[in-house]
C-alpha cells in the first residue's frame, strides 16, 4: 500500500515527483537505531542482507525509500517489537544530523533553530517538508509529506517525527520549554502509553487534517538566548549546508523546492536571485532549472502567493490587512488588485462567496 501523496508543488507541469528508489535518505538515522538493537544482543545482520546494505556506518550511506521499508520491516520480524519508530526518534540527536546538526546547535535563539530547520530540512529526509510559522501568542510547525511512499515507511516516520522533535527540542532548550502540544493524523499506536515518557508535551492522536505532523508552541521561549550559541560556528556550518543543498537540488526536483521556499515565507516573498543565493547558483542558472520543469519563477510565484492567500482567507482567522502583510505586499492596495486580476473578484468579495458555498453555510438556517 502507498501513502499518495499528491501535493500543488508536484504537478507533471512544475516536473515530475520522484519515484521512491530516486529518493536518497541517510543511513545514519537508521544507523543509531540498529547500533541500539545490536547491543541489546540481537543480530540485525539478516536485515541488512533483506535491505542489499552492506553498512549503515558509513557517513556518506544513503538508503532508498524501499531499502529503509525493507529494513524497519525485516527488523520488526526480528525484534517482535511495532515501536521501532519511537526508538528510533528517541535515538536520533542534534548531532545525528552531520552539519546542519552544528548549525543548530550554534544558533542564537529558538526561533533561529526553526527558521534554520525548516530552510534544510530536505538534508534530513526528501519525504517531508518542514514549514515553520510565528504568531503573536503561538508558533506552528509543520511536517508534511511531500513524495509518495509506502504506508509501513509512512508510519514509521509518524513515529520517529514526534519523538525526535521532542528529544532535541528538550536538548537546545535543555529541558526549559513549557508543555506543549503535537498533533498527528495517524492513529494511536498499540504502545501508544510510551508517548508518557515524554515530559512536558502533549500528543494528539488521529485528529483529521492533512496527512503529517503539527506541533504548537508558545512564543514564550522563542527568543530566549540558547546557551551554545556561536555566531563564527553557524555561519561556517549554513555556508556548507547550502552547498549540499545544491548538490542535492541538481539531483532533485528544483521545481519542489522554490516552492516550498516559497510557501515558508513569512511577511517577505523571496526573489528569485534570494533563493538562488541559499542554493550557491546564479538567478540564470536556477530559473533554468525552472523552465525544464515548465514553469518560470514568476509563474510559480503569483501562484504559490494566490493559493497562500485563498487558503488565509479561507481560514477566516486572519483580516485582509494581516493576510496582505503575511504574503510580503507593502499595502493592502497593491494585495488587492493583484488578487482581483487572478481571481476576478476582490479579497472581501471572495471570501463572501466561499462563505456562501461553504457546507456550514448551506446547513445553516435562514435567518
Amino acid at each position: 500500500m502507498k501513502v499518495q501523496i499528491k501535493t500543488k508543488n508536484n504537478d507533471k507541469q512544475d516536473g515530475e515527483t520522484l519515484k521512491p528508489d530516486e529518493l536518497f535518505i541517510p543511513a545514519r538515522y537508521y544507523a543509531a537505531l540498529f547500533d541500539h538493537l545490536e547491543s541489546q544482543g540481537i543480530p540485525c545482520r539478516d536485515a541488512l542482507s533483506a535491505a542489499q546494505i552492506r553498512t549503515l556506518n558509513d557517513p556518506q550511506a544513503r538508503l532508498t525509500v524501499t531499502q529503509a521499508e525493507t529494513l524497519m520491516i525485516e527488523a520488526a520480524r526480528l525484534t517482535g517489537r511495532r515501536d521501532l519508530g519511537f526508538e528510533m526518534g528517541r535515538l536520533i540527536k542534534l548531532n545525528s544530523h552531520d552539519i546542519l546538526g552544528y548549525a543548530i546547535i550554534s544558533c542564537p535563539t529558538m526561533d533561529h533553530v526553526l527558521r534554520l530547520a525548516s530552510r534544510y530540512y530536505k538534508l534530513m529526509t526528501p519525504l517531508f517538508a518542514m514549514r515553520y510559522s510565528r504568531h503573536p501568542t503561538h508558533a506552528e510547525v509543520t511536517f508534511r509529506p511531500v513524495q509518495g511512499m509506502p504506508q509501513s515507511v509512512y508510519e514509521t516516520y509518524m513515529e520517529v517525527l514526534p519523538v525526535a522533535f521532542h528529544c532535541q527540542l528538550q536538548a537546545v532548550t535543555q529541558g526549559r520549554q513549557p508543555t506543549y502540544d503535537i498533533y498527528l493524523t495517524t492513529a494511536a499506536p498499540p504502545h501508544a502509553l510510551r508517548y508518557r515518557e515524554l515530559r512536558n508535551v502533549r500528543i494528539h492522536f488521529g485528529v483529521a487534517e492533512q496527512p503529517g505532523m503539527r506541533v504548537m508552541l508558545d512564543t514564550s521561549e522563542l527568543d530566549v538566548p540558547l546557551a551554545m550559541t556561536d555566531l563564527r560556528v553557524l555561519q561556517q556550518a549554513e555556508a556548507r549546508c547550502k552547498q549540499m543543498l545544491q548538490h542535492m537540488d541538481q539531483q532533485g526536483n528544483w521545481c519542489d523546492w522554490v516552492s516550498m521556499m516559497l510557501r515558508e515565507a513569512e511577511d517577505a516573498q523571496p526573489t528569485l536571485e534570494e533563493l538562488a543565493g541559499i542554493l550557491n547558483v546564479s538567478s540564470r542558472t536556477l530559473d533554468r532549472h525552472l523552465a525544464k520543469g515548465g514553469v518560470s519563477f514568476r509563474e510559480l510565484s503569483l501562484r504559490i502567493r494566490n493559493e497562500r492567500a485563498c487558503e488565509l482567507l479561507a481560514s477566516g482567522k486572519y483580516p485582509v490587512s494581516q493576510i496582505a502583510y503575511r504574503l510580503g505586499y507593502t499595502d493592502i492596495a497593491n494585495f488587492s488588485r493583484s488578487f482581483r486580476k487572478l481571481n476576478g473578484v476582490s479579497p472581501t468579495a471572495w471570501v463572501e462567496q466561499h462563505q456562501a458555498f461553504s457546507p456550514s453555510a448551506e446547513s445553516a438556517p435562514p435567518g
